[in-house]
C-alpha cells in the first residue's frame, strides 16, 4: 500500500489533523507545528500528543511530516534572522520527536544573489548545530525551483549532506519544483536521467518523501507555483511516470496543492493521486 496524504491544518489543536486527514482520504500527513508566518513556537501539550498518537494508531496512518515555517533562511547574513530560523527549527524538531514525526521539511533559504559558495560553510555549521541540539526526528531538505537565489539544487543538497555527514539529514523532492527547475517529468528519459543523477550524487538513499504537486508555471521557468493534480503543465501521465519509478515507488506522497478555493489538498486531489499509483 502506498502512503498518500496532504498538508492539513491543525487549527483548533493538533488532533484536528487526524480528522482533516480522514476527510481528504489520506493515510499519511504533513502539518505546520505552529503558524507558518510567525516565529513563535510552543511545545505540543501532553494531552494533544496522546490524542494525536491515538488517532494515528486507530487510523493506521503512515508517516507524519512537519513543514518548517516560511520565514526560515539558514543562509541569511542577518544574525538575528539566522538565530530565529535556527531556534524555530529546533523547536519544530523537538515537537516532531514528541509526535513520532519522520522529520521536519525545510526550505533552506536564499543567498540573495551572493552565490552558494559564499554561504555553504555557514549552512553546514548551522545544520550541524540544529541536529546537535535535537534527537529522534530528522531534518529534511527540500529542492527548490531555483528562483531568487533560493538554495536547493541537487548538487547543493548533495554538498550539504556530504559536509554535514549526519544520518538524520534527509531529502524531500517536490515535483512542481523539479519541473520548474528544468526536469521534464513528462519524459521517461528525463526521469531516468534524474534518477541517475540522484544515484551519482548519493541522494537517492537519503530521499524520504515526495511532494506530489502539479505545476502552473512552464518547464524551466524557475517559478514555484503549485497546481492541482492533473491541472498543471506536468499532467497526470507525467506525475504517474515519476512516482512509479522502481527507485521511488516506496516513498510516501504528500500533496500541497491549492485544492478548491485555495483550501489545500482535498478528497478529489487525493483520489486522483491514489489512482496514479
Amino acid at each position: 500500500m502506498r502512503y498518500v496524504g496532504g498538508h492539513v491544518s491543525i487549527s483548533g489543536g493538533l488532533p484536528y489533523a487526524i480528522d482533516n486527514t480522514v476527510k481528504i482520504g489520506g493515510n499519511c500527513l504533513q502539518i505546520f507545528a505552529g503558524s507558518p508566518r510567525l516565529w513563535f513556537r510552543k511545545p505540543f501539550t501532553d494531552v494533544e500528543v496522546r490524542e494525536f498518537l491515538s488517532g494515528i494508531e486507530e487510523n493506521r496512518f503512515g508517516p507524519v511530516f512537519i513543514h518548517a515555517l516560511y520565514l526560515v533562511n539558514l543562509a541569511s547574513s542577518n544574525i538575528g534572522l539566522l538565530e530565529k530560523s535556527t531556534t524555530s527549527l529546533v523547536a519544530d524538531i523537538q515537537n516532531g520527536a514528541r509526535i513520532h514525526s519522520t522529520g521536519v521539511i525545510i526550505h533552506i533559504g536564499s543567498h540573495l544573489g551572493a552565490g552558494f559558495d559564499s554561504v555553504k560553510d555557514q549552512l553546514v555549521a548551522v545544520i550541524q548545530r540544529i541536529l546537535g541540539e535535537t534527537q529522534d526526528c530528522d531534518l529534511i531538505l527540500e529542492n527548490t525551483a531555483g528562483q531568487n537565489g533560493k538554495i536547493g539544487s541537487l548538487p547543493e543538497l548533495a554538498h550539504l549532506l556530504k559536509k554535514v555527514n549526519d544520518p538524520r539529514l534527509k531529502i524531500c523532492l517536490d515535483t512542481a519544483h523539479l519541473f520548474a527547475a528544468g526536469v521534464d517529468l513528462r519524459s521517461l528519459s528525463a526521469i531516468k536521467e534524474l534518477v541517475q543523477e540522484l544515484k551519482d550524487l548519493k541522494l537517492l538513499d537519503r530521499l524520504v518523501c515526495l511532494h506530489l504537486n502539479d505545476c502552473t508555471s512552464e518547464l524551466n521557468s524557475h517559478r514555484d507555483l503549485h497546481a492541482n493534480i492533473g491541472e498543471g503543465k506536468i499532467g497526470l501521465e507525467g506525475l504517474k511516470l515519476f512516482i512509479n519509478r522502481k527507485e521511488l515507488i516506496h516513498l510516501p506522497l504528500i500533496l500541497e496543492v491549492p485544492g478548491e478555493n485555495k483550501q489545500g489538498p482535498n478528497l478529489a486531489n487525493i483520489t486522483l493521486a491514489k489512482g496514479l499509483v
